[in-house]
């Protein structure tokens, strides 16, 4: 490992020597990637170019406690896959491991841009007074989510070697719901949904958090009626919050619900939210009706 930071290391110098221009000349020139041993042939489901690519980035994200909320609600088109540009500073494991992540997506593509090449560019031109633009260096990861695993492929290409990308500039049809958090209830009786025994905490934690936090999570929630022995769906729209106090939400009624359940005894593990997006039914008897 060592030998191969070596090399890599004098590789970015040799590069640089060779572009070597006085910044006091405002000319600009560029660096390429080093060579990296796990890169391999230009993979079959990697496409030339990449239409609707959604750009995550910093100011959509909040973080607290090593969990992360990715505001941006997004709806998917079934025939095409979902590419994401991972712009913002989010560990790339919760993308490979986070059912929270878009939990409608069976399969997507995440781009990452290769910020170690970039950093490291970046000191040795400033060290030795220079101005180099490095090569455009990405990584791919073909993300595919199968029953109980998931499956990751990824490549690493730098230069004319990319995708051509376009950026999507999402919205959301005025007749969705986005849903930071849903809660579903099932049957009264036959069996019972253990969730009924504790239900009527429910009232106690939502007034408790409001009053510690001093805004109201109860606005724009609703309700909505999933059989005959009282099943039903209760989704949390949470407007007009920061993202910062909507995943402050998220944790806090995550934990409610370990604290009551057999989820307790288990392991306590960060996570990745994204809000997902609920047609809005305003006729027949599952239809979705606002809750005081």
């Amino acid at each position: 490992m060592r030998t191969c930071l070596t090399i890599d290391r004098f590789y970015l110098m040799f590069v640089l020597l060779l572009f070597v221009v006085s910044c006091k000349t405002k000319a600009i020139k560029q660096a390429i990637r080093p060579p990296d041993p796990q890169e391999t042939v230009r993979p079959d489901w990697l496409a030339q170019k990449y239409d609707r690519v959604m750009n995550i980035e910093d100011r959509q994200v909040a973080r607290l406690e090593g969990n992360y909320l990715l505001d941006l609600p997004l709806q998917f088109k079934r025939d095409s896959i979902a590419v994401f540009y991972l712009s913002a500073k989010i560990p790339i494991e919760f993308f490979k491991k986070s059912s929270e992540f878009y939990p409608e997506l069976q399969e997507f593509i995440l781009i990452v841009p290769d910020w170690k090449f970039y950093s490291e560019v970046s000191k040795m031109a400033s060290k030795n007074g220079m101005c180099v633009e490095p090569e455009t260096t990405n990584y791919y990861f073909y993300i595919r989510r199968e029953e109980d695993n998931v499956k990751v492929d990824s490549v690493r290409l730098g230069g004319f070697e990319n995708p051509v990308i376009d950026f999507a500039k999402p919205t959301v049809p005025e007749n969705l719901l986005t849903v930071y958090w849903k809660e579903s209830y099932g049957s009264v009786c036959c069996p019972r949904d253990p969730m009924w025994d504790i239900a009527d905490q429910d009232s106690s934690f939502i007034r408790s958090f409001e009053e510690r936090n001093k805004f109201k999570v109860t606005a724009g929630r609703y309700i909505q009626k999933q059989g005959k022995e009282g099943e039903n769906s209760i989704y949390y729209t949470l407007p007009g919050l920061t993202t910062a106090q909507r995943l402050q939400f998220l944790l806090e009624k995550h934990a409610q619900w370990r604290l009551n359940s057999e989820a307790k005894k288990m392991p306590h593990s960060t996570k990745l939210f994204t809000p997902q997006l609920q047609e809005m039914i305003t006729t027949g008897f599952n239809k979705h009706e606002e809750m005081p």
